[in-house]
């Protein structure tokens, strides 16, 4: 139950953080640069993946790096589209296919992101084993 919770504890917790921030309203502040709200989106959903790639990976070991990735992504998609369409019913937030494209960026660049740091460490790994 320990192990549960060390890889899904931070995924749920970001989840309900996200779902809190989406639930309140939002004043027409000024953004700080242009398309802020999509770098956010970038940002957030990034995150989460790289969150739910770890909970996935150490709870499904074994499994291919493509299928947990492919997995990673669409979970990603399926909470952004639920956060989307939660939006849509709060006061002064409207649901945007832009958003959950940037989300799905998100979730992209995490995956490429993991792909890349693993490509490194092991090819790392294995010229240390040659040495």
């Amino acid at each position: 139950m320990k192990k549960f919770f060390y890889l899904w504890g931070p995924v749920f917790i970001f989840a309900g953080l996200v779902f809190i921030v989406s639930s309140m309203s939002m004043p027409g502040k000024e953004a700080p640069f242009p398309l802020f709200d999509k770098a956010a989106h970038v940002s957030e959903y990034a995150l989460f993946s790289i969150l739910l790639f770890r909970a996935l990976n150490g709870s499904l070991r074994g499994s291919s790096f493509l299928f947990l990735s492919i997995i990673t992504i669409v979970i990603t998609l399926a909470y952004g589209i639920s956060d989307e369409f939660h939006q849509s019913f709060v006061p002064s937030r409207s649901s945007d296919i832009k958003d959950l494209a940037a989300d799905g960026i998100g979730a992209l660049l995490a995956m490429t992101s993991v792909f890349i740091k693993r490509r490194i460490f092991s090819s790392e790994h294995v010229h240390e084993q040659r040495r």
